[in-house]
């Protein structure tokens, strides 16, 4: 009778405890992830932070957008081979 008992409330005990052991991975599964955003996050604030500086508006302006200041000449300086073109020097493209 007793061991009929025990068989009887096993499961009660048992389905709570792997419900535990899945909340419990869940939860550090979360943790990773909350820990990953916000690593993200502290570099989006280190970027907004670099955008707020005159220099980091300058290079950018310079560097993605060919931007020169007003009393500044810019050249464009072409490639001094054909290899450095991409072009390979056999015929029909060589000399």
């Amino acid at each position: 009778m007793a061991v009929t008992a025990a068989a009887a409330a096993l499961p009660l005990g048992v389905v709570p405890f792997r419900d535990w052991l899945e909340q419990r991975d869940r939860t550090e599964a979360l943790r990773v992830e909350v820990e990953a955003l916000e690593a993200l996050n502290r570099g989006y604030e280190e970027r907004i932070d670099a955008l707020g500086t005159d220099d980091e508006v300058e290079r950018l302006a310079r560097e993605d957008y060919g931007l020169i200041r007003p009393d500044e000449e810019a050249y464009a300086v072409a490639p001094s081979s054909r290899s450095e073109q991409g072009i390979p020097g056999v015929w029909p493209f060589g000399d």
